[in-house]
């Protein structure tokens, strides 16, 4: 009897980590240590630091063994041709469509226009802090700018000369290309070589062991969450809340509208009940939010689609890991929207060719920022701005400024939307069945 009282104390601890209302309670008392206690709140980030740093460790594993892994199968089964048609097609235009929401909400709410004069002072001297005056820059003839490599570059640097480099440096985007070729490689040569199953049960192990090391780390993430999120508050404080108010205000808008849209999609191809697909995207949401990294969400969505919602797994851990690295969404929204914002704080029109610059700009910027969090990331934003004549200078310290407010949104955008993505292109697995009884719709939910 004993090792069974044991075993339900350790689900009873497992069920209270994992319980939902821990984790507002945590963020409650988040906000509250940032804004009343910032040292303390700065005493936890190294706690916070490391938990992300445990999470980020097993993310090239996952990465190398679930591509290789996925397309290598792919590759080797019937319905590979359909699987990459549909890659090819779904996320560009997913890409574009959700690039043109943000364009549409960004011209009808206008952040960039009619703002008030105390604004714009609370604005100057937030450049100011950095050497750059906004009024002169707002007032004055733009500056030179400065030549960025094109297209053609940044496919090129895409292909590591040096894998183990790349994978030493955390190179994101060039370890994906390699695991990629890798793969399908891997596949091709699968029927005439028995030894290539072997390397790819192989490769399934790795995946597996790095999951359930994730597994047993999100346990953790109530105190993960309160080192970060408190540490993030301190940092910002409520000034720059205040300054760049209606940026922010479109913003977080725009990404709730899309999170709403994925979640229909997720919906309807899930063929699950609503009330089901919002309890499973909760840990992938709330993971996205806290550690503000989508790679150190890979797991958590993987598991989501494929165990949750019955999602094919083969095709599962191929999409997801490649809707976190190239499609990048949440920056490609951001992109459009910032881009928006800066042309209208230059008073700049948009027409039609600028707006298809926009769109494509913010595409590629998103993919080139692949592998990047937090303020590395806003500075591809130049893809999108030197093509419309645009300075990067003046504005980037604003986005800066108020970067540790928008981060867990543009997580949030490229989990969830690379959920939606997954749904899109991956067939469900033979053995689910739509759920049509009462009886068995409220199994599940409970």
């Amino acid at each position: 009897m004993k090792p069974l009282k044991k075993k339900s104390l350790r689900s009873q601890v497992i069920h209270i980590l994992k319980n939902p209302w821990l984790l507002l309670i945590s963020i409650i008392f988040s906000i509250a240590t940032g804004l009343l206690k910032p040292s303390l709140a700065f005493q936890l980030e190294p706690i916070g630091q490391m938990y992300l740093s445990l999470l980020k460790m097993c993310v090239l594993p996952i990465l190398i063994s679930a591509i290789t892994m996925s397309i290598g199968r792919l590759m080797a089964s019937n319905n590979a041709t359909k699987s990459i048609k549909r890659i090819i097609i779904i996320f560009p235009v997913l890409m574009v469509f959700i690039a043109v929401i943000a364009i549409l909400v960004a011209g009808i709410t206008k952040p960039g226009t009619g703002l008030s004069t105390t604004t714009l002072q609370n604005l100057g001297i937030l450049v100011n802090k950095s050497g750059i005056d906004l009024e002169v820059a707002l007032n004055q003839p733009l500056p030179p700018l400065k030549n960025q490599p094109g297209l053609g570059s940044f496919v090129i640097s895409m292909i590591p000369d040096n894998i183990f480099d790349a994978l030493s440096k955390g190179d994101t985007l060039k370890v994906l290309f390699f695991s990629i070729i890798f793969g399908i490689s891997l596949g091709m040569v699968q029927d005439s070589t028995p030894a290539s199953q072997a390397f790819l049960d192989g490769l399934e192990i790795i995946y597996r062991t790095f999951n359930k090391w994730i597994s047993w780390l999100t346990l953790l993430l109530p105190f993960g969450l309160y080192s970060l999120l408190s540490a993030q508050i301190a940092h910002t404080g409520l000034n720059v809340v205040f300054a760049m108010v209606n940026f922010i205000a479109v913003a977080v808008f725009t990404y709730l509208l899309i999170y709403a849209v994925s979640t229909i999609l997720i919906w309807v191809r899930s063929r699950c009940p609503l009330s089901y697909v919002f309890s499973m995207a909760q840990e992938p949401t709330i993971l996205a939010l806290a550690t503000t990294n989508a790679l150190a969400c890979l797991p958590s969505m993987i598991s989501t689609m494929s165990q949750g919602l019955k999602f094919s797994l083969q095709t599962t851990n191929l999409v997801v890991p490649l809707g976190v690295t190239v499609g990048r969404f949440g920056q490609v929204v951001y992109f459009t929207l910032a881009s928006v914002f800066v042309a209208q704080l230059y008073q700049i029109s948009i027409g039609v060719s600028g707006l298809a610059i926009i769109i494509v700009g913010s595409i590629f910027a998103g993919m080139a920022s692949s592998g990047a969090t937090g303020i590395v990331t806003l500075t591809t934003l130049n893809v999108v701005l030197r093509p419309l004549g645009l300075p990067l200078e003046a504005a980037l310290v604003l986005f800066i400024a108020i970067d540790p407010i928008m981060d867990p949104f543009r997580t949030l955008c490229t989990v969830h939307t690379g959920m939606a993505a997954t749904a899109l292109i991956a067939d469900q697995d033979p053995k689910f069945f739509p759920l049509e009884s009462e009886s068995q719709q409220d199994l599940i939910t409970t």
